[in-house]
């Protein structure tokens, strides 16, 4: 950890050195590579391969159908905002899921098809990561601690998700928007 000088209210800037723990395995390798379809690459199965010395920390993770992936975007520089983004012009970077951030730390919550503790291989389903991609922890997926059910979010992502073929997913439509205090559903 390497410390820089103070800034205003006796906070510092602080470094850090983050190693990966293994790579994404995907069959894509490119953002162009990925289909563009609702399902993209969340419905291929991909692997993680764990550096040797990690492999047998793998173990316990029988019973769990969910991890948390936790990984560096390391292409992010290389994404570019598509047209016609459906982000209203007043909403930035810390209010989306956009992968160019100032730490490009991604996190997806991914079914757990298989792993081993030998060979330090997971393989998952629902990994938007491509080929190559650091993964930095995995997590298991909890529902008590990493669901809730409260959640809400604003008109606009209510908007995207109902118009932009997210079928099978639950959106909470009966939730009321943060927003404007009204329902989702316009009811």
């Amino acid at each position: 950890m390497n410390r820089s000088k103070s800034h205003r209210g006796g906070a510092t800037l602080e470094s850090y050195t983050i190693r990966p723990i293994g790579y994404v395995q995907s069959l894509y390798a490119q953002t162009n590579d990925v289909p563009h379809t609702h399902t993209g690459w969340t419905a291929e199965i991909s692997h993680i391969r764990l550096l040797p010395k990690y492999a047998k920390g793998l173990g316990g993770l029988t019973g769990y159908s969910h991890i948390i992936v936790l990984f560096w975007v390391h292409r992010s520089k290389e994404w570019k905002m598509p047209k016609n983004h459906h982000k209203p012009p007043h909403v930035k970077i810390f209010a989306t899921r956009m992968p160019v951030r100032p730490n490009p730390v991604g996190m997806s919550v991914v079914e757990l098809i298989d792993f081993s503790t030998e060979t330090g291989e997971v393989a998952i389903k629902g990994l938007d990561a491509l080929d190559g991609t650091p993964v930095l922890d995995i997590k298991p997926y909890i529902p008590n601690f990493d669901s809730c059910a409260e959640a809400e979010v604003p008109d606009w992502v209510m908007d995207h998700l109902r118009s932009h073929h997210h079928g099978g997913h639950t959106h909470h439509d009966e939730k009321t928007s943060k927003d404007t205090g009204r329902n989702p559903s316009g009811h």
